[in-house]
C-alpha cells in the first residue's frame, strides 16, 4: 500500500471512530441536558408553559443568560426534586452500593481462589470440572431464574440482602478470566517462594495475588459495573419497595400516563456517576489484562 492510500485509509478510519463515537455518546449527552430542563416554565409573556423534551431540534442556547434548551431555561433543581418526589431514591442509592460492593468482593475471592486451584494446582477430573464450570456459561439465565428464587424462598432470604447478593457471588467468566491470567504467570516466581520455604498459601498470597492486580481490577470492574446495572435479579427477589435498588426505583419517575422525563433523567445521571468515576479510575487495567491475560494456543 503506498503511502498516500495509507493516509486516505487513516482518515477514513478516524472518521468512522469519530462518527460512532458520536452516535454511542448522543443518548447520553441527551439525558444529562435534559436533566437540566424544568417541567414547566414562563415565557417571556409571563405564560406557563410544559417543556416537550422529544421536540426536535431541541433548540440549544447554552450561550444566553440563562442558557435554555426545548425553549426552557436550565435548571439545577431537578437534582434536588428526585430526592423530594422519591424520598426512597437515598435508600435505593444506598442499597445498590451494598448489593455491587458485596457481588464484587465475592466474585474477587472466588474468582481468584478458584482460577489459581484450576490454573496451578492438581486434583481429580481438573480439566473436566473446568469445562463442566464452562458449559454452564451457555445456558441462559433465564432458565435459573426460577430455582434461584425457590431456594430463596425456602431459605427466608427473599427482600434481604443476602437473598439478593447470594445468588451473584460467583462468576463463571471471572474463574475463566483468573485462570487464564494464572496459566501466563512466571512459574519461576512461584518456584522460588517454594524454595524459600512457602507453601502453597504462602505463595498464592504473597506472591501471586500482589502481582494480579490487573486482572482483579479488570474483573472487579467488569462485576461492579454488572451488579450496578442489574435489573432482572433485584426485581425478582425484591417486592418491598425499601429493598429496591436503583434501576428498579428509576420508574417511579412515570406513571400510566406521563414520564417525568427531567427528573428520570436527573436520577440516571446521578445513578451513572459513580460507575464514570470508577471506570475512568481504573480503565488502564483493561489495557494491561489484555496483554496479560492471554490464551495459549
Amino acid at each position: 500500500m503506498t503511502k498516500s492510500k495509507w493516509k486516505a485509509a487513516r482518515i477514513v478510519s478516524y472518521i468512522i471512530l469519530i462518527a460512532y463515537t458520536l452516535i454511542s455518546l448522543f443518548p447520553f449527552l441527551w439525558a444529562a441536558l435534559v436533566s437540566f430542563v424544568p417541567l414547566t416554565y414562563f415565557d417571556e409573556n409571563g405564560i406557563k408553559k410544559g417543556t416537550d423534551v422529544m421536540s426536535w431540534p431541541p433548540k440549544i442556547r447554552l450561550f444566553e443568560i440563562p442558557p435554555k434548551a426545548f425553549g426552557a431555561p436550565l435548571t439545577l433543581k431537578n437534582y434536588v426534586k428526585v430526592f423530594e418526589v422519591v424520598p426512597l431514591y437515598s435508600r435505593w442509592f444506598l442499597n445498590t452500593l451494598i448489593y455491587a460492593g458485596l457481588v464484587t468482593i465475592g466474585n474477587i475471592l472466588i474468582g481468584t481462589l478458584g482460577g489459581y486451584a484450576f490454573a496451578r494446582l492438581r486434583f481429580p477430573l481438573k480439566e473436566f470440572w473446568f469445562t463442566l464450570f464452562l458449559g454452564t456459561m451457555m445456558i441462559p439465565g433465564q432458565v435459573t431464574m426460577i430455582p434461584q428464587y425457590t431456594l430463596m424462598v425456602n431459605w427466608g432470604l427473599v427482600n434481604t440482602y443476602s437473598g439478593m447478593v447470594f445468588p451473584k457471588l460467583a462468576n463463571i467468566f471471572g474463574l475463566f478470566l483468573m485462570r487464564q491470567f494464572f496459566m501466563n504467570f512466571p512459574k519461576e516466581l512461584e518456584e522460588a517462594a517454594r524454595i524459600d520455604g512457602a507453601g502453597v498459601f504462602g505463595t498464592f498470597f504473597r506472591i501471586v495475588l500482589p502481582n494480579a492486580r490487573p486482572a482483579i481490577g479488570a474483573l472487579a470492574i467488569y462485576t461492579f459495573l454488572g451488579a450496578w446495572n442489574d435489573f432482572q435479579w433485584p426485581l425478582i427477589i425484591t417486592s418491598r419497595k425499601e429493598m429496591y435498588t436503583l434501576t428498579l426505583g428509576l420508574n417511579f419517575f412515570k406513571t400510566s400516563y406521563y414520564t417525568f422525563w427531567p427528573y428520570m433523567m436527573a436520577a440516571t445521571i446521578i445513578m451513572t456517576i459513580p460507575m464514570i468515576i470508577i471506570f475512568l479510575s481504573f480503565q488502564n487495567q483493561f489495557v494491561e489484562t489484555g496483554r496479560a491475560v492471554a490464551v495459549k494456543g
